[in-house]
């Protein structure tokens, strides 16, 4: 069998970006090659579409853009929406409930545009996060992370209490931040009362991000794939952590970042190398030039994948 790979969907944290927080000449040339030989180009991220935005345009991607790991789907030219399937709101606020149990939880809601942050200030918070970790970015990785992450859409609630009171509509994800041994019984807590409504996944050490059952990056980039006509076996998705495995299995070909954990490694078809080794470009130019080729179609066919499979 022979595929033609028509779809590129790419994580950002650990993957399109370095640990530094730029994006590579070489990635850059390597991505517009992939767009200008006719393929598409979009990310799929765990990033609500404020801190993804700018990414997107910056690359140029031909695509709507996939995020809050699958639950937005929204093009960056035009603004418009074309997908949302957020968490219902009832399970939204009983979620927050069981969440102000726990004494070490920090809280943050994604909406379809902003963050509810369960706290005083949140720009004061990451500008201290920030202030730990600057000295490894240079300018331009500064100016992005606070673009990205500090500098974005928030409301304060100051509390989980006044986070419930600000949220008038149903939220694309809840993140909470804790210690691990209270992270692990709440998230024993949460399935056993809400079951396959909710979808948990994390990208994030001592984090869990929980979102609508039917939510997944792989969910969101079938609907993106449906929408463009492009067939499950023609598209290639390209990540790094738990959030992505998913992805990585859904694809047609699914590769993982040398910097992955062992365990995404273990659920791509292919690794290339890290994201501070321009990964990415590496195995598009292979793409590009057909050294990915025989070998990966031949995983492609032994997944069996049909149009009409459903996604994970």
């Amino acid at each position: 069998m022979n595929y033609d790979f028509k779809l590129i969907a790419l994580d950002i944290d650990g993957t399109l970006i370095t640990s530094h927080y730029t994006i590579t000449a070489r990635t850059r040339k390597a991505l517009r090659a992939a767009m200008d030989s006719g393929m598409k180009v979009t990310i799929a991220t765990g990033r609500f579409y404020h801190s993804a935005r700018h990414i997107a345009r910056s690359i140029g991607i031909n695509a709507p853009l996939v995020c809050n790991d699958g639950a937005l789907i929204k093009d960056v030219s035009t603004g418009k929406t074309s997908f949302f399937k957020p968490l219902p709101m009832e399970i939204a606020r009983d979620i927050l409930w069981i969440a102000s149990k726990y004494r070490s939880f920090k809280v943050q809601i994604f909406m379809e545009d902003y963050k509810i942050f369960a706290g005083k200030d949140y720009r004061r918070t990451q500008i201290g996060r920030f202030i730990r970790f600057s000295r490894r970015y240079s300018a331009v990785g500064c100016y992005n992370y606070l673009r990205d992450f500090v500098f974005v859409p928030v409301k304060n609630a100051v509390n989980l209490t006044g986070a419930v009171e600000i949220m008038k509509e149903p939220p694309a994800k809840i993140v909470i931040y804790a210690d691990p041994d209270e992270l692990d019984i709440f998230k024993k807590e949460l399935t056993e009362k809400f079951g396959d409504s909710i979808f948990l996944t994390t990208a994030i050490k001592n984090t869990v991000d929980i979102l609508n059952g039917e939510v997944s990056k792989a969910r969101g980039l079938a609907v993106l794939a449906e929408s463009l006509g492009i067939k499950r076996e023609e598209i290639i998705a390209i990540g790094d952590n738990i959030n992505d495995m998913l992805m990585l299995e859904y694809a047609g070909l699914g590769v993982a970042m040398g910097n992955a954990q062992e365990m995404v490694k273990n659920r791509a078809d292919y690794v290339t190398a890290g994201n501070d080794e321009d990964g990415i470009a590496l195995f598009v130019e292979k793409l590009l030039q057909n050294e990915v080729g025989q070998r990966e179609r031949i995983i492609v066919a032994r997944k069996g994948l049909s149009h009409s499979e459903p996604p994970f």
